[in-house]
């Protein structure tokens, strides 16, 4: 009988995403990222800061799938540089270079506005030598968070978008105790090219 209901569903989006807005896209941008460092004190006290900004590259593809005149769903593929600049402390700056893939849910609010939110996954590609080893001797291979988004349609099939990454998991790898929390964050802009028909 599930079975019976998960085909029925896959048929209802099926039938809706035939003929809406699918395609494919290219995006190419900078993250202007850094560090959040949340470090517990202990006895019930805690203190949370972020490190200096600094501007990485970011540049992916993905497919977005129209489920109806309102809705979206778009998954990709995107190369983005994460890390911080220059704070004055044992690590002078950091580089962590990340293969992500996101999932985002899209509302167009206007034919040329969407805004979104979803979940991403990332995998650590290389980056700084701390102590001339493997960044992933430091940091964790690997890192999960969510993004909120808006995108703006500007020129024929060139649109604008603006994410706010915000990394959930601790990439910090040698904290046996959770005393300190290392998370990514940052401001993304993107310049986007979509391959479809504009009406």
């Amino acid at each position: 009988m599930n079975v019976k209901k998960l085909l029925i569903a896959l048929v209802c989006i099926t039938t809706l995403a035939h003929g809406q807005k699918s395609f494919f896209g290219l995006e190419a941008g900078s993250n202007v990222a850094n560090q959040r460092v949340h470090v517990d004190l202990g006895f019930g006290s805690s203190t949370t800061a972020f490190y200096k900004n600094s501007v990485k590259p970011a540049f992916g593809a993905f497919y977005e799938l129209g489920i109806t005149d309102l809705f979206a769903v778009r998954a990709g593929a995107r190369y983005s540089g994460l890390g911080y600049a220059d704070n004055g402390g044992t690590i002078s700056k950091l580089d962590i270079n990340y293969l992500t893939l996101p999932f985002a849910a899209r509302y167009n609010v206007t034919h040329r506005l969407s805004v979104c939110a979803g979940p991403y996954v990332s995998f650590t590609l290389g980056g700084t030598k701390i102590n001339n080893q493997d960044i992933t001797k430091t940091y964790h291979k690997n890192d999960f968070g969510f993004s909120l988004g808006a995108e703006q349609d500007v020129y024929k099939n060139f649109a604008l978008g603006v994410n706010y990454l915000i990394g959930t998991k601790n990439i910090w790898l040698n904290d046996a105790n959770g005393t300190f929390k290392y998370t990514n964050r940052a401001l993304q802009f993107i310049l986007i090219y979509k391959f479809k028909k504009i009406k």
